[in-house]
């Protein structure tokens, strides 16, 4: 799922310098502008930053953020220059990758400040071995517009009562999956298999066992391949092969999933990355949604790593054509997610699957005022205020400080100043902090979420979905 190559390179992040300035408030900033310097090919690279007084003229610089443009242009390479309308700023230099170095600058810029940042500078060096593992540039293949192999309507299938709820299940299992019938209305599926000829044998068997009819395979899908260009496009994010890949042109818009995190018996942070995407997501997936992810490798998994991570992918995505982003995210994922809502302008909705980020064993008491405090913040200060918010509270979670308290800050946020809130308050049945990535929250709600995201327009207030 995530380029080795650009994983790798996150273990040096330690290793790298950085620096955080927060200026005076500027007038405006220029369009986002990114300048790589690799001292390439001229068509497709700069050859140098933009001396100081272009700076000032094309990004707006504040007194103090020239000051500190003066300092970025003397740090060494690979390095990133970062600002934003309100005049603050923050660099970062001898990172292994411009990727890396682009998300540290947004990291700075935005630490502390409710405005989000956009990187105007980059600047890569001319050493192949600060490139290891690039993408070469070029134009991206995206899949051809076929139909799919299984319809999203069971009865374009013909199948029973039955066979109708094993199909919708079998919509939110993993590919490679497949699903068969038989003649006399019996029916099999199987998910999550290693390739798609073994996915269909599995559903054959599992159909064929109980009836003497043969089965057939009426639907099948396969991960989604990467196409070529697209990594390098897209990064830091990557792309979640197990949803299927539409491109910009053809998708309902683009969704960016944050892991939650977690701790090993020994204390560390726990590698994330491999966490699947929630299985309500699917629901998106299956209805034109192309799904991406915002990973964080153990030593930068930080709230303010992740959101500069997603800052800097939002701008990547819209730069290839989507129109409607959708960021979604459990625990802690879910929380940076609701952070990114006043630094990201034009967010279509944000999921936040039992948000977190005050831990579990002292949320409760001694950290309980300040959650709650955080929270009724991040909901108050959305920089659009048609962005759609999904948020999910559960039974018997340890990270979540008082669910009556934070239902009713989310219910009065969504009346004053407002919001679209589709509120899933502790259903019975889903219970624990990361329930709600499972199955049973999609079969449930995924439908439910579903509409909320792609009806045409949603009004202010308190949506909830049939119990």
């Amino acid at each position: 799922m995530t380029n080795p190559a650009f994983v790798r390179t996150l273990t040096a992040m330690a290793k790298a310098s950085t620096c955080i300035v927060s200026g005076r408030t500027q007038a405006a900033l220029s369009l986002a502008l990114i300048i790589i310097a690799a001292g390439g090919d001229p068509a497709t690279a700069q050859t140098a930053d933009p001396a100081l007084k272009e700076a000032i003229r094309q990004f707006n610089l504040s007194p103090t953020c020239r000051r500190t443009y003066q300092k970025y242009l003397k740090a060494g390479a690979i390095r990133a220059f970062a600002t934003n309308r309100r005049g603050q700023c923050g660099y970062a230099a001898n990172y292994r990758t411009p990727e890396t170095a682009q998300v540290a600058a947004i990291g700075f810029c935005q630490r502390g400040n409710a405005e989000g940042c956009t990187i105007v500078a980059t600047f890569a060096g001319r050493s192949a071995s600060h490139r290891d593992g690039a993408e070469a540039p070029g134009a991206i293949l995206w899949p051809p517009d076929t139909p799919a192999d299984e319809p999203q309507d069971a009865a374009a299938l013909g199948l029973n009562a039955a066979c109708r709820d094993s199909y919708a299940t079998y919509l939110l299992g993993a590919p490679p999956r497949a699903f068969a019938r038989s003649a006399d209305g019996r029916c099999g599926h199987a998910t999550g298999h290693r390739t798609i000829a073994e996915a269909r044998k599995a559903a054959i068997e599992q159909c064929g066992r109980l009836v003497r009819p043969a089965c057939e395979i009426v639907a099948s899908a396969e991960p989604a391949f990467m196409p070529d260009g697209l990594q390098s496009a897209i990064q830091p994010l990557s792309l979640d092969p197990l949803f299927r890949l539409h491109g910009p042109a053809r998708a309902a818009g683009a969704i960016i999933w944050s892991h939650g995190r977690s701790v090993t018996p020994e204390g560390r942070r726990a590698d994330r990355r491999t966490a699947p995407t929630a299985t309500i997501i699917r629901a998106l997936g299956n209805a034109g949604w192309d799904v991406y992810r915002a990973n964080r490798a153990p030593l930068d998994d930080t709230n303010n790593w992740g959101s500069a991570a997603i800052t800097m992918g939002v701008e990547k995505l819209r730069a290839l054509g989507y129109g409607k982003i959708v960021l979604a995210g459990q625990s802690a994922g879910g929380w940076i997610a609701l952070t990114a809502m006043d630094r990201i302008n034009g967010l279509h909705a944000v999921i936040a699957l039992a948000p977190a980020s005050h831990g579990n064993r002292n949320v409760q008491t001694t950290r309980r005022a300040t959650a709650l405090k955080e929270f009724d913040a991040l909901l108050a200060r959305r920089h659009s205020p048609e962005t759609r918010v999904v948020i999910a509270l559960l039974e018997n979670d340890d990270y979540d400080p008082d669910p009556d308290e934070r239902a009713r800050i989310a219910s009065e946020r969504a009346q004053e100043p407002g919001m679209p809130l589709l509120l899933i308050d502790r259903p019975g049945g889903i219970a624990g902090h990361t329930a709600g990535t499972g199955l049973p929250m999609a079969q449930r709600f995924g439908i439910c979420l579903r509409d909320f995201v792609m009806r045409p327009t949603v009004p202010a207030g308190v949506t909830t979905c049939p119990q």
